[in-house]
């Protein structure tokens, strides 16, 4: 079956994300080729059509291409099959420990730990008082590209002071609904190396708050936003119970 040109290149773009998310390392063209029945030659024309419009770039001399941030937006933005959530329990579990809460402070507080826990993420959340509360900053720590001692150093002190993060979730506020930073669209340069998503939750039918994640830009992002979005669904329904 012949494809266009666009169709070719969509499908190239989508298989190095997919395959670099897993695997962490450069994709080199035969593997794609291999996964998408194309000749070697194609894939690296198409690799290096990509690569001059920024949506992958080749770490090193000889190595295959990595998706920049441009790449995981065209993949998030077009791209994406968000994955059905499971059929489980864990979310009336994560229910029902939040609501044990008395408090909305510590509601939020146990929010944050949940999402990281599910995630293995950093778990953030912003309370109706503007606090901002984490969890989970090791699990950053456990991905390669946060082995550099700079890069890591860099991400703690943001989440130690507070104050940039509590700035980017302040104005998320903004958005209904979800909202994802990947990379250079985070405002700090401390954090371009991560992606940073966020949902909005609901107490008495105002925006109160959010709640997210921060990982590196090679996320699970099938499955993370969606988490993302029920977690923040319960936490509307259990802070209205705490409310009343």
């Amino acid at each position: 079956m012949t494809i266009d040109r666009e169709t070719r290149r969509n499908r190239v773009l989508e298989a190095i994300v997919k395959v670099h998310i897993t695997s962490a390392l450069p994709v080199g063209s035969k593997y794609i080729a291999r996964m998408l029945d194309l000749s070697s030659a194609t894939i690296r024309h198409v690799m290096f059509e990509l690569e001059a419009e920024d949506y992958v770039r080749q770490p090193y001399t000889s190595a295959g291409r990595i998706p920049t941030d441009l790449g995981y937006r065209k993949y998030v933005d077009s791209m994406m099959h968000v994955r059905e959530l499971p059929e489980d329990d864990i979310f009336s579990k994560i229910g029902q420990y939040i609501t044990k809460k008395r408090f909305f402070e510590e509601a939020i507080e146990a929010v944050s730990s949940a999402i990281s826990k599910i995630t293995n993420y950093t778990g953030i959340a912003l309370s109706p008082n503007n606090k901002v509360y984490f969890d989970g900053t090791y699990h950053m720590l456990e991905h390669p590209e946060f082995s550099k001692l700079g890069m890591a150093r860099n991400f703690l002190r943001v989440m130690e002071e507070k104050d940039e993060l509590l700035r980017i979730m302040s104005q998320d506020l903004e958005t209904i609904g979800t909202a994802i930073h990947i990379g250079r669209e985070n405002i700090f340069e401390e954090l371009r190396e991560c992606t940073i998503i966020t949902a909005t939750y609901r107490v008495r039918n105002r925006i109160s708050g959010n709640i997210g994640v921060i990982g590196p830009m090679r996320m699970r992002y099938e499955e993370v936003v969606p988490l993302v979005e029920r977690l923040a669904e319960i936490t509307t329904e259990t802070l209205e119970e705490i409310s009343q």
